[in-house]
């Protein structure tokens, strides 16, 4: 085996959370959604699970299980800032190798830090770190291919780790029913059950040439076939670093969108990240796209081109938002992202101005504008106000993370 791929996975993770900011919650039935009796759950914790409860139910039939249940409003910045840290510390800690799946799951390259002999020892002490600093509780499921690995944890779960190597498939991931495929949704389930491929062993047995396949897959048919037989891709999607563009995007694996102030928050956010990520390769961009997912999962774009370039935090957002208000219709949807592009470098951008020509602007911004100057003509940043060397400080520590990255793709 070539490659050790690590599938780390955050267990119940909306619950979990929550449990951090609130302890009193430890052990108890919580589920989190809007606090009204025909409200969907977006996430419920295992007390609730263990009692056959499912995320989506709703909230009445949940309380027909557990009268007890304790019914939490969603508050997304929590998810998307402590799953970040989460990453953050796994990118600091062991690799940057990361290929960020939704908001709390991921894949790990650890082919150069781990062997198949030391490999659980290693998930086992990444699963404890992230539990003794973080209070999240998280599976890690092994192996040698992206989606065995993502198999594993589902099957490891919760808290736990393990390792699927080759000799395994045969009698732990073949049996499985093919509702229980990474990438197989119910309805394609369905019609594979009705060629009479209930197992993923029988989809493996099957040819990556059979028509009938090929009705459901098209032609993603040998990927499907391949997989199941163990024989799915091992490389990561983390280069993302071309400077194309700078990006976030958002998509809501567990819950649908319509509450207009609710989505707006999350932009702020996510117009805050890509902000951050640009002046941290002092970039500034001339075109802001706007993309919803559609309840379609079909994701949807408007771009606005601007006269001059940006990379400040307000301004994303304020054109951001106007492409939101011009394209919403108060439909649900199920992802929200922005990005920055046509990109150029701070110092590529003339500012001709004399900064003695601005009489009425305070001397604090006479001396941003002396410094800028002096950095433009020297093509570095050489040069810092006191209040920016500290900022800069303070941003380094908070948000060092995935600079190589220039679009990250996350779901909630």
């Amino acid at each position: 085996m070539d490659k050790i791929i690590f599938h780390v996975d955050f267990d119940s993770y909306f619950a979990s959370a929550h449990r951090v900011l609130n302890p009193q919650y430890e052990n108890k039935p919580i589920a989190i959604g809007k606090n009204q009796r025909r409200a969907i759950a977006a996430s419920v914790s295992y007390e609730l699970k263990n009692k056959g409860v499912k995320a989506g139910w709703p909230n009445f039939k949940i309380i027909e299980v557990e009268p007890k249940t304790i019914f939490i409003e969603p508050n997304f910045e929590l998810y998307v800032n402590l799953s970040n840290k989460i990453f953050d510390f796994l990118a600091k800690k062991y690799t940057d190798k990361i290929e960020v799946y939704s908001i709390d799951e991921c894949w790990i390259d650890m082919s150069n830090l781990c062997n198949e002999k030391n490999a659980v020892y290693v998930a086992q002490k990444m699963q404890a770190q992230i539990k003794a600093k973080f209070r999240i509780p998280v599976s890690i499921g092994i192996s040698y291919n992206k989606f065995l690995a993502k198999m594993t944890t589902d099957l490891a779960k919760p808290f736990n780790v393990l390792f699927t190597h080759p000799s395994d498939i045969k009698d732990r991931i073949w049996p499985l029913h093919i509702e229980k495929y990474f990438g197989i949704g119910k309805s394609t389930a369905e019609k594979l059950i009705a060629l009479g491929v209930d197992t993923i062993g029988k989809l493996a047995a099957r040819s990556k040439h059979d028509i009938y396949l090929y009705e459901i897959f098209r032609s993603q048919t040998p990927k499907f076939v391949n997989e199941a037989r163990g024989q799915g891709c091992d490389k990561l999607n983390y280069q993302h670093n071309e400077l194309k563009s700078i990006g976030n995007e958002i998509t809501f694996l567990s819950i649908d969108l319509d509450d207009r102030d609710e989505i707006l928050k999350i932009l702020y956010k996510l117009s805050e990240k890509v902000s951050l990520r640009a002046q941290n390769r002092n970039l500034l961009g001339y075109v802001i796209t706007l993309s919803l997912r559609t309840t379609e999962r079909v994701w949807k774009r408007q771009q606005t081109t601007l006269k001059f370039p940006i990379n400040d935090h307000e301004k994303i957002y304020e054109y951001g938002a106007k492409i939101f208000n011009r394209i919403f219709k108060d439909d649900y949807i199920r992802g929200i992202g922005i990005k920055l592009s046509n990109l150029v470098s701070e110092f590529e951008i003339g500012h001709p101005q004399n900064i003695f020509e601005h009489h009425q602007a305070p001397l604090d911004d006479k001396i941003k504008l002396l410094v800028k100057d002096i950095n433009n003509k020297i093509k570095s940043k050489a040069l810092q106000t006191g209040s920016e060397f500290v900022k800069d400080k303070t941003k380094n520590i908070v948000h060092s993370r995935f600079l190589n990255e220039d679009m990250i793709k996350k779901g909630i």
